[in-house]
């Protein structure tokens, strides 16, 4: 089982490369980079990134840019801002591959009720395809609640109409922000499911440690293991939703303990 923890529950106490020490202290061999600015995703700092995921032996399969700043523009009818961030969409593409990661973890368009251009999402979504696969790199589409995303049904419709590979990453807690199930997304992501951002709930918090709520997450790993078995499985919390790293240890135990 791949159990792992993204760098983004370090968030912003902790410079992204430092937390790779931590990572490594608490137990985990397996860590999803979140690149919190463009500089992280260049040159020197970069550089120290790798250096340090290859100095604690821990590996990279997913890296997660700040998608916020850019990602919702790269489906912009405007071409000069369009290209532009698709500039900073290869620019995190390379980084990837320079950490060894496989996939990319997508957000893509932001919200918006009104307007659902499916035969254009996926044509741009065909694009960045092509794109990250020049780096050897795949997109993982995952399910956020302020994107278009959030929703099944518009998932599937682009899906269909796109004509490279694509994978997704199913975000529990933002199932939970979706009012969604989690069955209605995994419907959609069938065995192209790649990657889980693990967190637990309960009645007063959508977003806690693994362990420190109420989900039945042996019955999430069984279900996505029958779905792909080389699912990886990523603590993504905030950082006011634990107090210290021996909570997050726990946590971490607790995931293994769960193993089908």
């Amino acid at each position: 089982m791949n159990f792992g923890i993204s760098t983004a529950c370090f968030y912003p106490e902790v410079l992204t490369e430092d937390t790779l020490k931590i990572i490594s202290s608490i137990g985990f061999k397996l860590c999803e980079v979140f690149f919190e600015s463009s500089t992280e995703m260049t040159g020197e700092i970069l550089s120290k990134i790798d250096e340090n995921i290859k100095k604690y032996n821990l590996s990279i399969n997913t890296v997660h840019p700040f998608p916020a700043s850019f990602e919702p523009f790269l489906f912009d009818a405007y071409n000069r801002r369009r290209e532009e961030m698709e500039e900073k969409f290869e620019l995190a593409c390379r980084a990837a591959k320079k950490l060894g990661a496989k996939y990319y973890i997508f957000h893509g368009q932001r919200n918006n009720k009104q307007i659902k251009d499916i035969k254009w999402a996926a044509k741009v979504m065909d694009n960045l395809c092509k794109i990250a696969l020049k780096y050897d790199v795949y997109i993982a589409w995952e399910n956020v609640s302020w994107c278009m995303g959030n929703d099944p049904k518009f998932i599937q419709a682009v899906k269909e109409n796109m004509k490279e590979e694509l994978y997704f990453t199913l975000d529990v807690k933002q199932a939970i922000r979706s009012g969604r199930s989690i069955d209605e997304y995994l419907n959609v992501f069938g065995n192209k499911i790649v990657n889980v951002h693990v967190s637990d709930s309960n009645e007063f918090c959508d977003c806690l440690l693994p362990g420190y709520g109420g989900v039945d997450f042996k019955e999430l790993i069984k279900r996505t293991q029958n779905l792909n078995k080389d699912c990886q499985y990523i603590i993504e919390v905030y950082r006011d939703n634990y107090g210290c790293f021996d909570e997050i240890k726990k946590s971490f135990e607790c995931m293994k303990n769960l193993e089908v």
